[in-house]
């Protein structure tokens, strides 16, 4: 079951939903990456015709992957906001900074500063495949980035804020994802959520009623910026933290992963307006 949600409101009809949603132990079970405990829920919103948004930090040949196992044509937010792809009309637009901008600048702040750190532009599909997990096909797919690199800090914890430091001045981000530091443009998932949001309140003529789902840190700023914030159980890592100020609809799951995304998608679904 569902904790109780924090400040519970009548939902609007589903029509109205626009879902962005994290992938690893989210959507995606941390461990073996299936989704196979949302694929009832999934198939609901499908009939539905309610548009379920990928928003991650994964490359955009992934989440291509992914969204054609779930059979979703909804746009897809790549690398933590820095890449909005869209399915239908085969259009990519890139909100981040290029990536071999961003190694080069990783690699001049190494060799200058002594800062010690390993990326996806450092290792093989096969040592990318042994840290994440993922099969080694999958793992090429992870090394095909557009606008952001993984990284493993291997230095001192006190140099990993100079460091930060050192990457805003250069116009670039540093954010905290479940197995790896991300280092991106001066964007994130919230402005790609935004985005869309905008697009379609044009196209409905209506404000969507945004619903985000996440697990970690690196959700946060999606979860608070949404109209229901659904913070998925997570037993391996740590939760999003959200202010007690915000006034929007919260969830927590007891259940991790695609299950705790199936129960809390059923809960709101049984709790809409037809």
């Amino acid at each position: 079951m569902t904790e109780a949600t924090t400040h519970p409101q009548p939902l609007p009809p589903v029509r109205q939903w626009l879902i962005f949603t994290d992938l690893d132990g989210t959507l995606l079970d941390h461990h073996t990456y299936s989704h196979a405990a949302a694929q009832p829920v999934l198939a609901q919103l499908r009939a539905l015709q309610v548009p379920v948004i990928l928003n991650s930090s994964k490359t955009l040949a992934e989440l291509a992957s992914i969204a054609a196992e779930l059979a979703l044509d909804s746009p897809l937010v790549a690398e933590n906001g820095s890449v909005i792809h869209y399915p239908v009309r085969q259009h990519t637009l890139t909100l981040g900074s290029n990536y071999a901008e961003i190694c080069a600048q990783l690699d001049e702040l190494r060799t200058r500063e002594h800062y010690r750190f390993a990326g996806f532009h450092d290792w093989p599909a096969e040592q990318i495949a042994a840290l994440t997990g993922l099969p080694l096909a999958a793992a090429a797919l992870a090394a095909q980035r557009c606008a952001s690199e993984p990284l493993l800090w291997q230095d001192a914890e006190n140099r990993l804020e100079p460091f930060h430091q050192q990457l805003i001045s250069a116009g670039l981000s540093l954010k905290r994802g479940g197995r790896f530091w991300h280092v991106m443009g001066q964007t994130d998932k919230v402005q790609a959520m935004h985005h869309l949001a905008a697009e379609y309140q044009q196209r409905w003529g209506a404000k969507p009623f945004v619903i985000a789902l996440g697990d970690g840190p690196n959700d946060a700023d999606m979860l608070a910026a949404a109209d229901v914030a659904v913070i998925v159980y997570n037993p391996d890592g740590t939760p999003p933290t959200l202010a007690e100020s915000l006034t929007q609809q919260r969830t927590h799951t007891s259940l991790p992963g695609p299950a705790g995304w199936a129960e809390a998608m059923s809960m709101l679904l049984a709790n809409s307006a037809a």
